[in-house]
């Protein structure tokens, strides 16, 4: 019963959080469906200023960055905490409150940028007033998780709770100097780029990819029933990522006007990412490829195995990428979409969905109320990501290849950008498609989600402990 009291501790703010993730969710791709749509056809909502190109795309990254990813996380982080230190959520009112702070503060940034007074940095496109609600919002939720670690009556500390930790204390330091140097003192020079390259990659690699990687350790072993595999190599795979994964963000600069030692380092970084790329496989693909026949058709073990290899692909991608010869015919293209999507949405949003299906219905004591959704929700997912990924990639080769293609003989010119960006509309006509899926799937979601929350209340039974099975449908 033990782990039932300690899931019953967490079903409010789990329940609220994952809530507001779907519905920040749905909002978010609905949102890149209107940017997409744009690409091919630009005339498309053209007369109203709020949803020009560039301000729903702007809205698009930071809903899905603070909206959705971040209450995903909150859920997760809360969550893996208290199982793994074994220590129930105090005042769990608190950490509901503090959510409501931080959607509020997503909501006015939304609409602040798409009023136009968002800010042109990638990461932190929200007015800077909003920040500083997110940060104290943030302050709470971590405080409320670092205090249920610090009650842990477990005396053993997981890999997963290492991860969460580094996710929790490395985010409000990037951000809150990233916001000082960017957007209330903004730095100078060559110094730009370089604070903005850094944030962007720590925010992904320490905080998604740090409560990601938590979530998959814990996931392999649960649903497999077994211990991970080579277990002792992944405290070296958590070193080296804090210790070198910092210094690889300015491997995207290439080209660009800052010191060419700069540049190196984060290339040279970047290499050293596969050793902990290479640990990470060598922890989770062998305790995954030993899962039963039962567990292989669990909805949640297809999502983290999805994760997983997006990872794994996401991040071979991302050094091939920072090579010089690469990034030069590829750096301002599609591909960098491709690669943020298989980044963001391939592993992140698909180890998040993976642990909310195994979650929620321990949490709330309920079975997911319409499991052919829950197959839905996976296929479209799926699909939805696979085809959007690689439609931009080949657009953004075909892009790129067009845009550095020298012309032959005398007065002859390059090829006019216009009939470079024609030639990609059937790939970007996919990419609509894709997104398009991927909201059917999402709305899916919320529907399930909020029928599940409808049919709990307060005098609801407490959570099983043992592993859910109703997601098996598809």
């Amino acid at each position: 019963m033990e782990g039932a009291s300690i899931d019953a501790s967490v079903r409010l703010p789990g329940l609220y959080f994952a809530a507001a993730a779907a519905v920040w969710l749905v909002v978010g791709t609905a949102l890149s469906v209107i940017a997409a749509f744009k690409l091919h056809s630009p005339a498309f909502l053209a007369d109203c200023e709020w949803l020009t190109y560039g301000r729903v795309r702007a809205a698009e990254s930071a809903v899905l960055v603070y909206g959705w990813g971040f209450n995903a996380a909150f859920a997760i982080a809360v969550w893996l905490m208290a199982r793994l230190a074994q220590a129930e959520v105090r005042r769990p009112v608190t950490l509901v409150v503090s959510g409501v702070f931080w959607n509020v503060g997503v909501l006015l940034g939304t609409l602040g940028i798409l009023g136009g007074y968002g800010t042109a940095v990638e990461g932190l496109e929200f007015p800077a007033y909003v920040n500083m609600i997110l940060f104290a919002a943030y302050a709470w939720i971590a405080i409320w998780a670092l205090l249920t670690f610090r009650a842990r009556r477990s005396p053993h500390v997981f890999i997963s709770q290492w991860y969460l930790l580094l996710a929790l204390l490395w985010f409000p330091w990037v951000f809150s100097l990233a916001h000082l140097l960017l957007v209330v003192d903004p730095v100078q020079g060559v110094m730009q780029p370089l604070v903005q390259t850094w944030y962007s990659h720590s925010l992904f690699l320490f905080w998604f990819g740090g409560v990601g990687v938590a979530a998959l350790y814990y996931l392999a072993a649960k649903l497999t029933g077994r211990s991970i595999a080579h277990y002792h190599l992944s405290t070296l795979g958590f070193w080296l990522l804090v210790i070198f994964g910092g210094w690889a963000g300015p491997a995207r600069l290439v080209g660009a006007p800052v010191p060419a030692w700069v540049v190196s380092l984060g290339i040279a970084m970047s290499f050293v990412l596969l050793v902990v790329v290479c640990v990470w496989a060598c922890n989770l693909v062998p305790t995954l490829a030993r899962a039963s026949a039962a567990v292989r058709q669990d909805v949640s073990y297809r999502f983290a195995a999805v994760g997983v290899a997006a990872l794994l692909v996401a991040q071979v991608a991302s050094v091939l990428l920072s090579l010089r010869g690469v990034s030069e015919l590829l750096q301002f293209t599609f591909v960098q979409s491709a690669l943020a999507q298989l980044n963001h949405y391939g592993f992140f949003s698909m180890v998040a969905f993976g642990t909310l299906y195994v979650m929620l219905p321990r949490i709330t004591g309920r079975s997911w109320p319409v499991p052919s959704l829950v197959g839905f929700h996976f296929w479209s997912s799926l699909l939805g990501c696979l085809a959007s990924v690689v439609a931009l990639s080949i657009a953004g080769y075909k892009q790129g290849v067009g845009l550095n293609r020298l012309p032959a003989g005398e007065g002859a010119v390059p090829t006019p950008i216009i009939d470079v960006l024609q030639s990609l509309q059937p790939y970007l006509f996919t990419q609509t498609s894709a997104m398009v899926l991927l909201v059917a799937g999402h709305v899916a979601f919320l529907v399930n989600l909020g029928w599940m929350a409808a049919s709990c209340c307060s005098c609801c039974s407490p959570a099983s402990s043992s592993l859910p099975n109703a997601s098996k449908a598809a």
